[in-house]
């Protein structure tokens, strides 16, 4: 497939950005006293919607301006889908938006923030492998 040079760069850009998250969880995680849990699962649910937008990039698919995860898989064409299940995405939403605001959230557990790793882990490695492999130059 014959992707246009413009196209690959804003894929790139995607994907570089959902790198620099995903280095950010895994960094914030080591931190073993006092660890933001809240900031590490938000970092993984960008990684996720970060990935799903080169997707639909690639695909040709302008990304709409939302962090609703579900909505963003569902737009993809079958050839880009994921594995991962509706439940997972799910899971990440709510770290997008209501993880950032003081009210009445209440923060993610450890076990929480080991999932939505795990989840931004295997989007990151799916999508890698739809994606093209050489970098925009």
């Amino acid at each position: 497939m014959s992707v246009p040079p413009e196209v690959l760069e804003v894929v790139q850009r995607w994907t570089d950005k959902a790198e620099h998250d995903l280095e950010a969880a895994n960094r914030i995680l080591a931190v073993e006293e006092g660890c933001p849990y809240d900031t590490a699962c938000f970092h993984c649910q960008q990684v996720v919607e970060k990935c799903l937008k080169a997707l639909l990039t690639l695909a040709g698919i302008h990304a709409p301006r939302t962090h609703n995860l579900e909505a963003l898989h569902n737009l993809l064409p079958r050839r880009y889908r994921l594995s991962v299940s509706d439940a997972e995405l799910a899971s990440l939403n709510p770290y997008a938006v209501e993880v950032r605001c003081a009210d009445d959230w209440h923060g993610p557990s450890p076990d929480e923030a080991a999932s939505a790793v795990s989840v931004a882990r295997k989007v990151r490695e799916e999508a890698r492998g739809l994606l093209p492999s050489e970098p925009a130059s």
